[in-house]
This record gives structure tokens, sequence and C-alpha cells, in this order.
């Protein structure tokens, strides 16, 4: 596991705070996570790919904290709030590896081939964010909330 930094938990308890102004948190979570997600998205959408790695795991951690703490509807709201959020910027972020990457002609020129440079570098970038956005889909998803634990 890598190192969270400061500014990552900073960006979780700004997200946490204001699910806190625009939900009831007291409700069962079913009532209020939807309206959550998009706290989510204020945060986290402009974010790299290391600040958004790193942010998704001080979320998870403070999912986890929440529910060892006593608090099982909120961290179960903070948990699908959460997932609803990633599993809608996967769908935005509509990669497809084989589809989006990019071609280069046999017979490209000098300016055919600065392009395609340009072109893979945005899609090597996409598909490392795309894949972490997986990979925290897999992680939160995989959350359950058993007695004992």
């Amino acid at each position: 596991m890598f190192r969270i930094s400061e500014e990552s938990y900073e960006r979780v308890t700004e997200i946490l705070e204001d699910i806190g102004y625009a939900c009831d948190v007291e409700e069962e979570y079913e009532e209020w996570e939807d309206v959550a997600r998009s706290s989510f998205a204020s945060v986290l959408d402009e974010l790299d790919t290391n600040q958004f790695d790193m942010t998704c795991a001080a979320i998870s951690e403070s999912i986890h904290d929440e529910y060892f703490e006593g608090n099982e509807n909120y961290a179960k709201g903070i948990r699908t709030a959460f997932y609803g959020y990633l599993i809608e910027r996967r769908d935005y972020l509509d990669f497809y590896e084989d589809y989006d990457k990019p071609e280069l002609p046999d017979d490209a020129d000098e300016n055919e081939i600065f392009e395609y440079e340009e072109r893979l570098e945005v899609y090597n970038r996409k598909k490392e964010y795309s894949g972490c956005v997986e990979k925290w889909i897999s992680d939160i998803g995989s959350i359950s909330f058993k007695e004992g634990e």
C-alpha cells in the first residue's frame, strides 16, 4: 500500500462535510445515498490518476473507520454513494482499450507521427485513469459489513 497524502484526507473531509450539508444522514442511508454522489463528483472529477487513487484509498479508510466506530448506517451510505459515483464515472469515461487506441499508418509523415504520439499519450493517461476507476469499483464493491468485523 502507498502513503496517502494529507491533501487526500482533506478532500475526504470536504466530501463528507458536503454530504452532511446536503443530506440528512440520520435517515436510513437508502434515503440519501443517491444525493451524496454529487459530493464525490465535485471533488474527484478534476483529479489526476495519482490524486484520485490516494483519495479513493482515504475514502475507503473512512468507510471502515465509520463502521468500526459504530456508525453503520453512515458507513453503508458513504460506501453505496461512493460505489454509485464510481460506476457513473466509469460510464462517463466510456473508455474501450481496443477501440480508443490510436493507430499509426505505415506511411506516416513527421506531422502524423507527432500527432500519433500526442494521441497515444492521451490514450495512456485515459487507460491508467480508467484502470484506477475499475480497481476502486472492485475494491469498494467488495466491502461487506458483517457482524463481528
